[in-house]
Formats: C-alpha cells, structure tokens, sequence
C-alpha cells in the first residue's frame, strides 16, 4: 500500500494496536499524528520522536474542543489530512447490577464519544479541503453479536454506538468521497490481554499486526469502494 505524502491521524496510537498502525503506515511512506492523554502515554510510544510523526501531551478526546484542536494543530504540523484512525477507548467488565451510571458513562465516553469527537472534526478537515478522505473505526465482536457481551454490557452498548455511527456517517458524507469504515475485533493477541487471561489459547486470538493490515487498507487511497463496512476480524476465536 502506498500512502506516500499522505497524512493519518491515529487516537491511541500508542497502545499496542496503535503502535502496529502507525509503524505500517510510517513503511507505506504516511506521516502520522498522535494524540497522548498524559505523559506516560507518550514516553511509552516508541515512535514519538520520529520525524513524521506529530504527537502532544494532555489532549482528552472526550472533550470536543479538545478533539478539535489536536486536529488543527496535526493538520498545521503535518499538512493536509487524508485519514483517520480512531483506536482510543478501553475496556471494562461488571455485571449491570455492579455498573453504575458513572461506570457506564465512563465506557460511552471512552469508547463512543472520543470516536464521535474525532470522526467529526476528521470530517470538519476533509470537507474543507474538498479532496476526499478515509475514517476508520474501532468497533468489537459484541458490537456486532450482543450476547457475546454478556457480564460487559456497558462496553458492549459502547461499541455497538460505535457499529451506528459508522454505518450512518458512512451514508452521510459518501457523496464528497469520504469512505468511513469499522473493524470489530474479538479478543486482540496483546502483552496485556494475555495478562488478563492467561489460560486462553493465544493462537487464536487476531494479531495486533493483522489487524493493522487491515485498518491501513480501509485508510488508503486504494479501497476505493468499501464503505459503511463493519467487518469481523475474529481470527480463529
């Protein structure tokens, strides 16, 4: 895939997904900007001092104007904006009776509002530059089959917002050849998934890898036609 001069933001680039994007889209010549919630974040990043990559400290997604000034200032750093990746959410378990309101909105900020805050301002970019664009968004399996998600039922609602609001913004803005796309993992093979559960069978599981061929396919100028997809990528689970 060749995204030569072309410019992707990735959320959560430095996790362990993120990182396999932005190293795939660095090798098919991208530059990337990266947004990191603290300090940790970024120190953990191991492309955050690249020269083509934009990232900065402190940007809360959950918050709109936040969002949007990221967006502005990784346009002024790394020009015009082709795609967006949007990996930034986390993931929680709980019984509905031990997940109050708090609990819950945290998993709808997380998952779904960070998503919507940076599909919106990506989108805000790309129709000011008339000249297209690509969205790509982090669904789940339980998005897609809901009783996998029983005992995380707030992180489920999350991700099947997510599963929405790629769909319709899809058949929104199709017309200014903005193609927005998901994928919805199941379990996905990292360090801290294998903490978590460590008598699963880990070969199974999708491959942080795999899953960014993927992404950086659905992102390229070279998927030309696939829109509105919220695609399983299971793996062997």
């Amino acid at each position: 895939m060749n995204l030569a001069d072309q410019h992707v933001i990735v959320t959560g680039g430095a996790g362990s997904l993120g990182t396999a994007v932005v190293q795939l889209l660095l090798d098919s010549g991208a530059a990337c900007s990266v947004p990191c919630f603290n300090q940790d974040e970024f120190d953990s990043f191991q492309f955050s001092d690249h020269e083509k990559v934009f990232t900065t400290v402190g940007v809360d997604l959950t918050e709109e104007e936040q969002a949007q000034s990221f967006f502005d200032d990784a346009v002024e750093a790394n020009g015009p904006l082709w795609g967006s990746v949007h990996i930034a959410g986390g993931f929680g378990m709980g019984a509905i009776e031990d997940t109050p309101k708090p609990a819950f909105m945290k998993q709808i900020n997380l998952n779904l509002v960070t998503c919507y805050n940076s599909c919106r301002a990506a989108v805000q970019h790309f129709k000011s530059q008339d000249s297209g664009g690509r969205i790509v968004n982090i669904a789940a399996r339980p998005a897609l089959e809901p009783r996998q998600g029983k005992g995380m039922t707030a992180y489920t609602t999350a991700k099947a917002g997510v599963a929405a609001l790629t769909e319709s913004l899809a058949a929104e803005i199709v017309q200014e050849d903005i193609l927005v796309n998901a994928i919805a993992p199941s379990v996905i093979d990292t360090p801290q998934n294998r903490e978590g559960m460590p008598d699963a069978d880990f070969d199974k599981w999708p491959k942080t890898e795999q899953l960014a061929q993927q992404i950086v396919y659905l992102v390229s100028p070279e998927n030309e036609i696939t829109r509105g997809s919220v695609i399983s990528v299971y793996g062997k689970s």
